[in-house]
């Protein structure tokens, strides 16, 4: 009886604590970054330079809270300027046959900033992937229930103080979103934070597509693949960093230049 009263204690002192602890998370919410998530306490907003995989100089804000149990932080990249900047980066080309430097070349825009939209949630996930103290646990693709924006998720193991980060990343109206939960070795992993994020439209409102979204600009009128019917296909010679196989006709991107799509049934998560 003595045995059976003690673990009966002791699930309810775990039970008691973990409760305690989700009851810390309340949702906080940005306006001026159009996202809402449950932090444990008010974050603390800092700026620093975000410079694109494509060279276009933008300011990140990064909302963190540090406590015992670990850091939690978003950073928010608001990609919207890319298309002016490296716009104006082409035109200053020396070389305007450079298609190296000015990006005149099948659906990449110029200056590359179509490319530089598309991959911005590729390009954030390599800064983990890259990281040589980090060991990649998991890596995978999902999508926001109720809301259906893609998001992309990562697991990562400190190979020297063994703390554990979980990072999920989303992209919106070309907005970038890096989710970020580390905390420390023998504790419970993360998971609270970086399974809460909303994200918002311009009013306020809570996003909800009727179907997938990806987000990117899309094919514009009379927008071809100028190597299409070349021997071999791949990019060709004249291809700049970056590029690869045009969008597929089965894929739709959202944001700068899309082209509207036709709704369909949404999914959940």
């Amino acid at each position: 009886m003595a045995v059976g009263r003690i673990a009966l204690l002791v699930v309810a002192s775990l039970f008691s604590a973990s409760t305690a602890f989700a009851q810390e998370f309340v949702e906080w919410t940005s306006k001026e970054d159009l996202f809402a998530a449950n932090f444990p306490g008010t974050p603390v907003r800092t700026e620093i330079p975000w410079e694109t995989e494509y060279g276009a100089k933008l300011t990140a804000r990064v909302y963190t809270v540090q406590n015992r149990r670990g850091t939690y932080s978003v950073t928010a990249v608001d990609y919207n300027p890319v298309q002016a900047l490296l716009t104006a980066k082409a035109k200053a080309c020396p070389d305007q046959a450079d298609e190296r430097c000015t990006g005149h070349t099948s659906f990449s825009g110029a200056g590359y900033w179509k490319n530089d939209v598309r991959g911005a949630m590729l390009f954030a996930a390599s800064k983990f992937l890259l990281d040589p103290d980090q060991n990649l646990t998991h890596i995978g693709w999902n999508y926001l229930g109720g809301q259906a924006v893609e998001v992309n998720e990562m697991q990562l193991t400190n190979i020297k103080d063994r703390s554990k980060t979980f990072v999920t990343i989303y992209m919106h109206h070309s907005r970038l979103y890096i989710m970020r939960e580390t905390t420390p070795a023998n504790t419970p992993p993360p998971g609270l934070f970086v399974q809460s994020m909303s994200l918002k439209e311009p009013d306020g409102a809570n996003a909800n597509h009727p179907t997938l979204f990806f987000n990117g600009p899309g094919i514009e009128p009379g927008e071809t693949n100028e190597f299409y019917g070349r021997r071999g296909g791949g990019a060709g010679p004249g291809a700049g960093p970056g590029a690869g196989a045009p969008q597929g006709e089965g894929q739709r991107r959202q944001g700068p230049g899309a082209a509207p799509a036709p709704a369909a049934p949404g999914a959940g998560r």
